[in-house]
């Protein structure tokens, strides 16, 4: 499978990811949920308002993220990636969120009103097939 086309479909398929900060040199690493649209190029996750992670963003924008692979063995790396809160809400995308995550049904209807939503902005990732080759592609 091209790099391209395996981008794609770990991106589409794939729903968490190992999303990484860091302020004052300290690393933070957490598990988040993810939706990415194709014919934006951007990734998309919700965080609950006033959260310790929304913090991070404000002192320290820049994250890496890998993908948490779904076949266990093929996944997205990128090291220099932009977060940002967007003008969306969970609900404008929770579409999307449910048919991906069908449990994220019961979690917005529960806790909608308490949610933010971040893009993430890449143009560079890595693309890993297996753990002894990457290629790097860009967007």
């Amino acid at each position: 499978m091209e790099s391209r086309e395996l981008f794609e479909k770990i991106m589409e398929s794939g729903t968490d990811m190992a999303f990484a900060t860091s302020v004052d040199n300290v690393p933070n690493v957490r598990i988040l949920n993810y939706i990415y649209l194709k014919n934006e190029k951007i990734m998309y996750f919700q965080s609950f308002k006033g959260s310790p992670k929304e913090k991070e963003f404000e002192l320290n924008n820049r994250i890496a993220f890998t993908t948490i692979p779904q076949d266990g063995v093929s996944y997205i790396r990128v090291n220099n990636a932009i977060v940002k809160k967007s003008t969306k809400t969970i609900f404008e995308l929770q579409n999307i969120f449910i048919e991906k995550m069908p449990y994220y049904k019961g979690i917005i209807e529960h806790n909608g009103g308490s949610m933010n939503i971040y893009e993430v902005h890449f143009s560079i990732v890595e693309v890993w097939p297996n753990p002894d080759k990457f290629e790097q592609l860009q967007l």
